[in-house]
């Protein structure tokens, strides 16, 4: 079709073409070489979640976008949604007083996807797959946002409930998890409890608890906000943000904070403003030392203080 063209690569295309914006959305065990390469060819970078496959090389993916002076973004847009900036503002605001316990679970209907098809790169934990990674690495980016304080310790633990698939094409062994648990510590000595399995006939879906010496937050599926300061449990309103009506699934689900990202993305990259909501590569980083101790916690059965490494504090 006349004004279409198609490139040999991504390296064809980071050489030949002038870009603001490179988005990386390739398997985690590829983000490393496609963001550096598209830093050092003077694009600004979005790269999927999690930044990268380990702790080492997303530092150094931090050190080298502030080398060369490039914007870079990672891509937790559930930061974005409203009922997740209603909880920001009000642990701000310190409305439940000091966080004593957070307590954070999800369970999900995934049985039948995982015994009855293939699962790829997702199976395999070489190339960045596992649950702890695709939806840990968002629970935990959420955490450290809302609290403004660093995860120091945790002990995981990560499980594969359904380790093979025979299908046509023969057999897929998997060695990613599809279920993990952690509990850990804030630098303010608030204590943590996350839990996911995916591999359920029937799941009961999203709950966020947060326990302070003020009051109680619950929040169920990121649809429902509801507190208390002692006595019953009230709603807490929200201002919605609704997609377009003609807006269809699974696009439906990652409008309410996707669409605010990428506005704030432009508007950064324009005005040279930069939002307090916006994921950077100093929080992807941050992510990745924490999932980094998770893993490590899983594979020795012990507590594992998370290192952030010495550069984690400069400037961005």
């Amino acid at each position: 079709m006349a004004g279409n063209f198609l490139l040999q690569g991504w390296r064809c295309m980071l050489g030949s073409e002038q870009l603001d914006l490179a988005v990386i959305v390739s398997a985690p065990v590829h983000h490393y070489k496609m963001t550096m390469l598209a830093l050092q060819s003077g694009c600004h970078v979005l790269t999927e979640k999690p930044l990268g496959i380990d702790k080492e090389r997303t530092l150094h993916m931090l050190k080298e976008s502030v080398r060369v002076k490039r914007r870079a973004f990672v891509n937790f847009q559930w930061r974005w949604t409203p009922i997740r900036q209603r909880i920001k503002l009000m642990l701000q605001s310190k409305e439940l007083g000091d966080i004593q316990h957070i307590k954070y679970t999800g369970s999900f209907s995934g049985y039948n996807m995982l015994a009855n098809s293939y699962r790829g790169w997702e199976s395999r934990t070489e190339e960045g797959g596992g649950f702890l990674f695709a939806v840990g690495s968002h629970m935990v980016d959420s955490l450290l946002w809302w609290m403004d304080e660093e995860i120091t310790d945790v002990y995981g633990e990560l499980r594969t409930q359904i380790p093979a698939y025979a299908g046509e094409a023969g057999l897929e062994v998997r060695d990613a998890d599809d279920a993990f648990t952690l509990n850990g510590r804030f630098r303010s000595g608030a204590s943590l409890l996350v839990d996911v399995f995916y591999p359920g006939v029937r799941g009961t879906g999203w709950m966020l608890e947060m326990y302070g010496s003020k009051g109680t937050l619950k929040m169920r599926d990121d649809q429902i906000l509801e507190c208390s300061f002692g006595g019953s449990f009230e709603p807490i309103e929200i201002e919605p943000f609704p997609p377009p009506a003609n807006l269809e699934a699974p696009a439906i689900h990652y409008y309410n904070g996707f669409f605010q990202m990428v506005d704030a993305i432009y508007n950064s990259l324009t005005e040279h403003t930069t939002s307090a909501s916006m994921p950077q590569f100093a929080d992807g980083h941050k992510v990745q030392a924490v999932l980094d101790a998770i893993r490590l916690s899983s594979k020795t059965h012990s507590r594992i203080l998370v290192d952030y490494g010495p550069y984690i504090d400069s400037e961005c």
